[in-house]
């Protein structure tokens, strides 16, 4: 049977049409007659007319996502009640002198983290152009290692699940894994942990090169 309900990279660098193609063939034995769009490739930069989101709601949010929603397994605000979902984050015990927000209900987020509470923490705010320099065209950790960093009870920087387990957490769920979190715990930096995704990361790179209909990034 054909289960297109399986675990995904947060950053997949591949079209919906391409991935789904790879389900199918792996799955399935066959594949899609897809119509490709004509002057397309991995290398152009395209905003969508409408909110994929109701908390992705513009082109720098989702450029800035992959890199920030790792905020909603923690018990920081992600900016959920505010109009920078994703780009706005921080938690009431962090430093005074940082950028000062109050998450509120709305019609995308009827609630979250610290309603109505003050908060301290960063944005990301910035044109198109501004925001995906930030990000450097990568997922970035280091708003996630300095968080962890300046959050004064670290015990309770990662949200556990009514087990008590962390390996069933929210956070893992978004990291595909139970070692990010440790890897933060432990003070690695941020280049360290990348270091650690590279073997995973050549072998999809060989696997999803098989399923490309556009051309490549690199």
């Amino acid at each position: 049977s054909l289960s297109l309900d399986q675990p995904e990279a947060i950053v997949s660098k591949s079209c919906d049409d391409e991935l789904l193609n790879q389900k199918l063939i792996e799955q399935g034995g066959f594949s899609l007659i897809v119509i490709c769009c004509k002057n397309y490739t991995h290398r152009s930069l395209y905003e969508l007319p409408i909110k994929p989101s109701p908390n992705i709601p513009t082109i720098q949010t989702i450029y800035l996502y992959p890199s920030t929603c790792f905020f909603e397994g923690t018990a920081l605000s992600e900016g959920r009640g505010t109009d920078k979902p994703f780009i706005l984050f921080g938690h009431p015990s962090l430093p005074k002198s940082m950028v000062k927000f109050t998450p509120q209900p709305n019609a995308g987020a009827k609630s979250s983290k610290h309603y109505g509470k003050v908060c301290y923490g960063w944005d990301l705010s910035g044109t198109p152009k501004e925001v995906l320099a930030k990000t450097k065209g990568q997922i970035q950790l280091k708003w996630l290692i300095e968080a962890y960093r300046l959050f004064p009870e670290k015990d309770s920087f990662f949200l556990l699940p009514k087990s008590g387990d962390m390996k069933g957490s929210f956070f893992n769920k978004l990291a595909g894994n139970n070692e990010l979190w440790q890897q933060i715990r432990k003070g690695l930096s941020e280049e360290e942990i990348k270091k650690s995704w590279q073997p995973a990361l050549r072998q999809y790179k060989e696997i999803r090169k098989k399923y490309l209909l556009y051309e490549d990034f690199e």
